[in-house]
């Protein structure tokens, strides 16, 4: 990569190892560097932190504030609609707003491959690899909702985390491959080039422990070289994690080049078998539990969950209003769970019904109703409902027992209309 001599964050010298003290010195320069971007101006903080400065003619830089200007209109259209989603409940208005940005964020960044403020070619190919996966991700979830009233509330979530899963799987397959074949689809010329010096920078990540953090140096030679008659300074494109080089001062080595962009250098670090394999193995990781997740759904085992959603009575306090919180059951959570455990295979039908006495009998207590046409149904485990009591009632109705007027109704499934509600399509059975 181009060896951009106004990045503050690149600290040039001829060590090839570093003393303790020279650690030291470029951590201490990279937090003062860093404690100085909060004494400084919003507007110039990008293009002094990452030694950016306003090049092109006009008409560039004014494409370079539009993107921005882009940028903060599509993140204040995601935080606005999750706001009005919250407020109206209907999360569905957050699910579009943001898969319509992320599609067109995936398609930009797969057209362009332009995703950072300096680009090497490795890094905008495994841009574009992502864009696509990000706007294919995007497209899988709103045809998610959109199609969503054909499946259940926890269906629709699992099928969320397939999606997740599965992308972010085939994205990491597809990065590897491309790593490792990077040599023979990208870097593709060899030239012999000078080791004049070695570049550092800092990064910083958090540890597991709250308030630990790992600091890492990363190292690459700056090489000197011609090709086709033009002198490069160029850089690794992606540097080691480590402070010190494998390669000496003045050392003349073969590097590996892109022939379109020749100062785009092939890193050590972007074949390095222990990055690949661990790709690799979370890339098998996710598409595992996509899969898994997948096969679960399809089999009909998540037809019968439920999926609390805590934040409501939090908005209906805050709109003064009362939440209900009944869980929804719908004819295909009927259809795929409940009635085929009751070995239910003909039609069945849905009305209230209201208790009308508890009796006892030889196999325990039962209620009867105050509609005659329903049988008597034996108290479910835990329940223990009076006289006056309205109950959701599932039941199938024997064509045969019609003219007797009476218990004709067999209840298979009641609910508490306090916890449960029926939306679904099902209607109280009607004589001939």
């Amino acid at each position: 990569m181009f060896y951009n001599k106004d990045n503050p964050q690149w600290q040039l010298n001829q060590e090839q190892y570093l003393s303790s003290e020279e650690r030291d010195r470029i951590v201490d320069e990279y937090n003062e560097l860093c404690r100085s971007m909060l004494r400084t101006d919003v507007r110039d903080m990008n293009a002094k932190f990452y030694g950016v400065k306003e090049t092109g003619t006009p008409e560039e830089q004014e494409k370079k504030r539009k993107k921005a200007l882009f940028g903060i209109i599509a993140a204040m259209l995601i935080f606005s609609s999750l706001v009005l989603s919250l407020i109206l409940k209907q999360l569905v208005i957050f699910g579009y707003v943001a898969c319509a940005v992320f599609l067109f964020a995936g398609i930009s960044l797969a057209v362009t491959g332009k995703g950072e403020v300096v680009e090497a070619t490795s890094r905008a190919l495994i841009n574009r690899v992502m864009g696509i996966c990000i706007a294919l991700g995007a497209l899988s979830i709103l045809l998610l909702i959109i199609f969503r009233n054909h499946m259940g509330q926890a269906e629709f979530f699992i099928m969320l985390g397939v999606v997740a899963f599965g992308f972010s799987g085939l994205a990491l397959i597809v990065i590897s491959i491309l790593k490792a074949l990077s040599g023979k689809i990208l870097y593709t010329q060899e030239t012999e080039a000078t080791c004049t010096g070695y570049v550092r920078y800092v990064s910083r990540e958090s540890g597991e422990h709250q308030g630990h953090t790992f600091t890492f140096i990363h190292t690459s030679p700056l090489f000197s070289y011609t090709f086709r008659g033009i002198p490069y300074e160029a850089v690794w494109d992606e540097f080691t994690v480590k402070a010190d080089s494998d390669i000496s001062l003045g050392q003349s080595v073969t590097i590996r080049i892109d022939p379109r962009h020749p100062e785009n250098i092939k890193s050590p670090a972007t074949t390095h078998p222990g990055a690949i394999g661990f790709q690799i193995f979370m890339a098998v990781l996710c598409l595992g539990v996509a899969v898994g997740m997948g096969i679960y759904v399809s089999a009909g085992a998540a037809a019968g969950m439920t999926v609390e959603t805590e934040w409501n009575p939090i908005v209906e306090k805050i709109n003064g209003g009362t939440s209900d919180n009944r869980t929804e059951i719908t004819d295909e959570m009927m259809d795929s769970d409940y009635a085929k455990r009751a070995g239910i295979s003909s039609a069945w039908y849905y009305e209230e019904g209201v208790i009308d006495e508890v009796k006892y009998t030889a196999d325990g207590k039962s209620y009867d109703f105050t509609d005659k046409t329903f049988n008597g149904v034996l108290f479910q485990d835990g329940t223990d409902p009076a006289p006056g009591k309205v109950m959701l009632l599932f039941y199938t109705v024997n064509e045969s027992e019609v003219q007797y007027g009476t218990g004709y109704k067999h209840v298979f499934m009641t609910g508490d209309p306090d916890r449960f509600v029926y939306t679904g399509t099902h209607t109280a059975y009607i004589p001939d």
